[in-house]
């Protein structure tokens, strides 16, 4: 799991939503595999009172041989 918060509410979803899943592929890189999300929630505006972007990504890391790597399997929620 991956998880990135901003420090203000400045900073949009999708930076920290991409740095959270470049997080995840480099874990798995390191091992050879490639990352297989399975979950992403995130959080929800308005972005006021500490409630700042944040995403968390759940993943499993595959052999890239494994059959079920790179099939869809994401539950979004947020």
């Amino acid at each position: 799991m991956v998880s990135r918060q901003a420090a203000t509410g400045f900073m949009g979803l999708a930076k920290i939503k991409a740095k959270a899943f470049g997080e995840a592929n480099d874990y798995c890189d390191k091992q050879h595999r490639v990352a297989q999300v399975t979950h992403t929630e995130d959080s929800r505006p308005p972005y006021i009172l500490g409630n700042y972007p944040r995403s968390e990504i759940q993943f499993m890391c595959l052999d890239p041989k494994d059959p079920e790597a790179g099939r869809p399997k994401v539950i979004h929620e947020g």
